[in-house]
């Protein structure tokens, strides 16, 4: 993330399979193992729009949306006539019975859509509130991408500084012990003084080791947001945008409620649970009316000239089905069951609320610690760099040696290390904020 500027990241080639074990254990040492040096860097702004044009759960979300969206036009599909065409082809012996239903006929045509029906209008209000739900879902969906891009980024453009600056601390571990061998031989220096130089050099290792390890999870996993090989990924840290000013006397748990996408969420679905309660309700208190039409071509072979006296081959029928409710214990079951459906998304909606509450006030309090451990971390990196030069002034008199010096080097680097963690993770925690107080994709496409 922004921050003190140190030096410029030199990236290593990447090494083949078939190089001697004396190169291998060089290129495990080695500061960097990086991108491609050719390939040119991926700025901050341009890996965002990447991982939001190849995410997968964007795609799943929008899926879910136009699922919802069919299911929408599924309920008000009733209103509109449904056409079914058919045959009831069949044989009859005396008087003409139907077959299920409908009497024997070459070809019958059939109409039917909802003309009246209370229930069904609150269905079709809960599915168009189900529909905007989806769009909520699919913006967090985005949001989600744009923060674990933006923080798979911004930290692997810190392990980039913090890895070589492990690695000016190892040249300076290894000349502080070798120039500890020296003074043994010399007679100057104890065995002691010199596995305790050994130490410091394997610690060093350690540290690279892991931030390299860190670092090539991340840039794996910032490839598979982007679509990019991981060999050809080169990051650029100064694209990141400097972090907008949190203030502590701010009242951000309550405007992270107010602009919380999971909250909107769950009001909506407590609004199409409270519809579904309603229609399912009125489905046993009012009557349903469809308009229903049929048409249907007569053959005389079933008897009909014979048992009927105004016979005639064309017939068409239409009108109102009109049902009432008198008693249906089942529907008043369904309507209870569906009422107590909402009451839990009730419920629901007011745990979400104080958990985005509750998530807000501790990220927002963390803030005042973690910038109190990134402002000791930056005064103990700046005392490491006025004792360096200690050391320098003192080896002019002959007061220090070289492995002062290498020693002096070593903590000051040390110390830069440990100021850019602090960093990142300050950082990390105004991005979570950010995201819940709906300001991360503002603040990532500005």
């Amino acid at each position: 993330m922004p921050g003190v500027s140190r030096m410029k990241s030199t990236p290593s080639t990447s090494r083949a399979l078939w190089l001697t074990p004396v190169l291998i254990i060089l290129c495990i040492a080695a500061p960097a193992r990086a991108a491609d040096p050719q390939a040119p860097p991926i700025d901050f702004r341009n890996a965002i729009d990447l991982a939001l044009e190849h995410s997968g759960v964007m795609a799943i979300a929008a899926i879910n949306q136009w699922r919802a969206r069919k299911a929408y036009e599924e309920v008000r599909a009733n209103y509109i006539p449904q056409f079914t065409i058919g045959s009831g082809l069949g044989y009859s012996s005396g008087f003409p019975l139907t077959l299920e239903g409908s009497a024997p006929s070459l070809i019958n045509v059939n109409t039917v859509n909802s003309f009246f029906n209370l229930s069904l209008r609150q269905y079709l209000k809960a599915a168009r509130v189900d529909l905007r739900a989806t769009s909520l879902d699919v913006q967090d969906k985005r949001e989600a991408v744009i923060l674990d891009a933006a923080l798979t980024y911004a930290q692997l453009a810190q392990l980039t500084k913090k890895i070589d600056v492990l690695g000016e601390a190892q040249k300076a571990a290894e000349k502080a012990q070798f120039v500890s061998r020296q003074r043994l031989e010399q007679g100057v220096d104890s065995k002691l003084d010199v596995t305790r130089s050994e130490l410091v050099a394997a610690r060093i290792r350690l540290r690279i080791a892991q931030a390299q390890g860190q670092s090539d999870v991340l840039r794996q996993h910032l490839s598979s947001l982007v679509g990019m090989p991981a060999d050809s990924i080169a990051i650029d840290p100064a694209s990141v945008p400097a972090m907008p000013t949190v203030s502590q006397e701010d009242d951000l748990p309550a405007r992270a409620v107010e602009n919380s996408l999971a909250v909107k969420q769950v009001q909506q679905k407590k609004i199409a649970a409270e519809l579904r309660a309603e229609g399912e309700r009125k489905a046993t208190m009012f009557p349903i009316a469809d308009f229903a039409t049929q048409y249907a071509y007569l053959a005389t072979y079933n008897n009909y000239d014979f048992y009927f006296k105004h016979y005639t081959p064309n017939n068409f029928s239409g009108g109102l089905n009109i049902r009432f409710p008198f008693f249906n214990s089942v529907q008043h079951a369904k309507a209870e069951q569906a009422r107590a459906d909402a009451l839990l998304v009730g419920k629901e909606e007011d745990t979400v609320r104080e958990k985005v509450r509750e998530n807000a006030l501790q990220l927002q309090r963390s803030l005042r610690q973690l910038s109190a451990a990134r402002e000791v971390a930056r005064l103990e990196w700046q005392v490491s760099q006025g004792e360096q030069e200690g050391v320098k002034a003192r080896m002019q008199t002959g007061a220090a040696n070289t492995r002062d010096e290498q020693n002096a080097q070593l903590d000051t680097d040390d110390k830069y290390a440990a100021y850019l963690d602090a960093e990142f993770e300050l950082s990390k925690a105004e991005l979570q904020l950010l995201r819940l107080t709906g300001e991360l994709e503002n603040w990532a496409m500005k």
